[in-house]
């Protein structure tokens, strides 16, 4: 099939994703996590128990959305979900032995994963592609001017 290239940068960079995303959640399947999944333990790994809000700033990702992929991984009990001592309003999440436990377990099949996308994209393009994409999520993209007006150049007064 061949299918005319995106103009569209979103949907673009969305198809992408989903690509690779099925190539990830297929290799992790083994050990019962998706890619979601086993990015939320990897960065809590990394991260330390965070409180939701900064997990979800740190996934890009939304609260709620979020919440739908952590609930799963509580009850597996993979992490733990608790007030904070600091902040009675938020509530913070950690890793546990357990999350600890399957997190190695699923860490050589992620290398797999990664592995297999550098070695048939390329070394060179992946970390460039990787680069770009910390770029993507570096710029502020959210307008306080209207966007229709945006669009005929005039901003919301």
């Amino acid at each position: 099939m061949n299918a005319l290239p995106e103009i569209c940068s979103c949907s673009a960079l969305r198809q992408a994703a989903r690509h690779l995303t099925r190539l990830y959640d297929e290799v992790l399947a083994p050990v019962g996590l998706g890619l979601n999944q086993y990015s939320i333990l990897a960065k809590l790994d990394r991260n330390g128990e965070l409180p939701i809000q900064d997990l979800a700033s740190l996934l890009v990702m939304d609260r709620s959305t979020l919440g739908h992929l952590v609930r799963p991984l509580e009850q597996r009990g993979l992490v733990t979900i608790r007030v904070s001592k600091k902040d009675g309003r938020k509530r913070v999440v950690a890793l546990t032995p357990e999350g600890n436990v399957l997190l190695a377990s699923a860490r050589p099949l992620w290398k797999t994963a990664e592995d297999r996308f550098r070695t048939r994209f390329g070394h060179d393009e992946a970390a460039t592609l990787r680069a770009v994409m910390r770029q993507v999520t570096a710029i502020e993209l959210r307008s306080t001017t209207n966007p229709a007006s945006e669009a005929s150049g005039q901003a919301h007064r």
